[in-house]
């Protein structure tokens, strides 16, 4: 059975995680491009997205710790076996 609130958690992360990499990305692009001024706005909100990743991927890993949901399934329970 697959834990609903486990699976929300886990796509907030993905989700956060999506957006970290194309203001990383954007950052790059700034710096590469000599655009100091954007670069260390990039920065800023680089740091920001990174904040946001560490909470939700805290928030997963404290829900999977909980409430044990990333233990292995038993999938002869699953197939019917």
């Amino acid at each position: 059975m697959i834990c609903e609130k486990r699976f929300a958690l886990l796509r907030e992360f993905a989700d956060a995680a999506s957006a970290y990499s194309a203001t990383v990305h954007a950052m790059a692009d700034h710096v590469f491009s000599g655009d100091e001024p954007r670069a260390r706005e990039a920065r800023r909100i680089c740091r920001a997205a990174w904040e946001i990743v560490e909470k939700s991927r805290l928030t997963l890993y404290r829900h999977e710790a909980d409430h044990c949901c990333d233990c292995a399934v038993d999938l002869r329970n699953v197939s019917g076996i």
